[in-house]
């Protein structure tokens, strides 16, 4: 097994995702060939980083829930006349401050959330840009955990089904667009491919997108290679399957 083909299949490899038979091949490979072994070390170390960076995520109606809490110990504690000398119910006001501890601390817990999602988003962003087809794999992958409405994660995924020279970066990337599928611009950009790109996995990938999600705008292009005396018969029964869900 040569560098060029270990290093395509390092991410599978660490992912377990390769025949014991390819496992052996790699291994072999790793054992006489520094660059490779480098590789797959780097690899190692960026999956590690941005593990390091997941955090729970507070949930969405902590501060709805506190408002109510603080609405009705407020309201519970209501007198019409307070006397300056009338006992003080500590325990509620306690209540009230853990309350707000919890709120502040879900606050900063958020804030730095957002902070680590900037950096791994750098990260990912600049190994989309690496000169080895592994790592651009790698980074497609971790692209599917950032948010929907991340349009630079959205245009790097774009650009590299669009550009990418190696096959399975274009397949990893239309996979994970599949996410941001409910984003104008990502259809767009599914059908562009499917009018441009001549590699059959790649156009069969598409076209199980295009009819998963439903985007009627296919239904065109994909009659003309359905006509096309060019395009492989698999592929053909491809665009007759998928084209009958959008119909």
């Amino acid at each position: 097994m040569d560098c060029k083909i270990t290093q395509d299949k390092l991410v599978e490899y660490l992912e377990k995702n390769v025949s014991k038979e390819e496992s052996v091949l790699i291994e072999n490979h790793l054992k006489t060939c520094y660059n490779c072994t480098k590789e797959l070390t780097e690899t190692k170390q960026f999956l590690s980083s941005l593990d390091s960076d997941i955090m729970e995520q507070p949930s969405s109606r902590l501060k709805n829930n506190f408002e109510k809490l603080l609405a009705e110990e407020i309201k519970g504690n209501q007198t019409k006349v307070i006397p300056l000398e009338s006992k003080r119910n500590w325990s509620s006001f306690l209540r009230i401050a853990a309350m707000i501890t919890v709120v502040l601390s879900a606050f900063l817990l958020g804030k730095y959330q957002s902070e680590i999602g900037s950096d791994n988003q750098q990260k990912v962003l600049a190994l989309l840009e690496n000169t080895s087809a592994s790592k651009r794999i790698l980074a497609v992958s971790n692209a599917e955990n950032f948010n929907i409405k991340d349009t630079k994660i959205i245009d790097a995924l774009i650009n590299r089904l669009f550009f990418d020279k190696n096959t399975n970066v274009r397949l990893a990337a239309a996979e994970a667009l599949f996410k941001f599928s409910s984003e104008l611009m990502v259809r767009d950009a599914l059908i562009k491919s499917l009018e441009t790109d001549k590699n059959t996995s790649v156009q069969i990938e598409v076209i199980q997108i295009l009819s998963k999600i439903q985007e009627k705008r296919a239904v065109l292009p994909m009659r003309k290679m359905l006509n096309n005396e060019e395009t492989p018969q698999y592929v053909k029964q491809q665009l007759e399957l998928n084209l009958s869900n959008l119909l």
